[in-house]
């Protein structure tokens, strides 16, 4: 065994789970030795596809190709399958309560996250939004918050 690559985190997988946590971990630690293995061409290319983009249940709330009128129709088939899940009880075996985000990386991204934000929070009003200033102020360990 010679040259061998140690990692503090392997991250299999870029769709945008993988690419959000890549960037978390690259950027709001002190972590150095991260990878990320993807299959494709490309960062997030099923979840940035509209077609494909069916894999799981989205309620439409952080969806950034889906049109307002798209995440209303989304929202109402959503909360069938979910009323269904909780009649028959099936939360922690087909459903999971948990967090999401949306990512906006650079000037252009994050405007329009945050245009996006104003537009869909009457539709989803537990949708929350952060900029910088607002991480700083947060919560969140000290070592979370550093920003380059």
């Amino acid at each position: 065994m010679g040259n061998r690559e140690t990692y503090d985190v392997l991250i299999v997988g870029g769709g945008i789970s993988g690419a959000a946590v890549f960037y978390a971990l690259s950027h709001y630690t002190d972590m150095r030795n991260i990878a990320l293995l993807e299959k494709y061409d490309a960062l997030a290319t099923l979840n940035s596809n509209a077609r494909p983009n069916s894999q799981t249940l989205h309620c439409g709330d952080i969806e950034t190709n889906y049109t307002l009128e798209k995440a209303h129709t989304v929202k109402r088939t959503a909360k069938m399958v979910e009323k269904y899940c909780l009649q028959y009880g099936y939360e922690e075996k087909i459903m999971f309560k948990h967090q999401k985000m949306a990512i906006g990386i650079g000037y252009s991204e994050c405007r329009f996250i945050k245009h996006r934000y104003k537009e869909f929070k009457a539709l989803y009003p537990y949708l929350e939004f952060y900029d910088k200033e607002t991480l700083e102020e947060s919560s969140f360990p000290r070592r979370y918050r550093t920003f380059y």
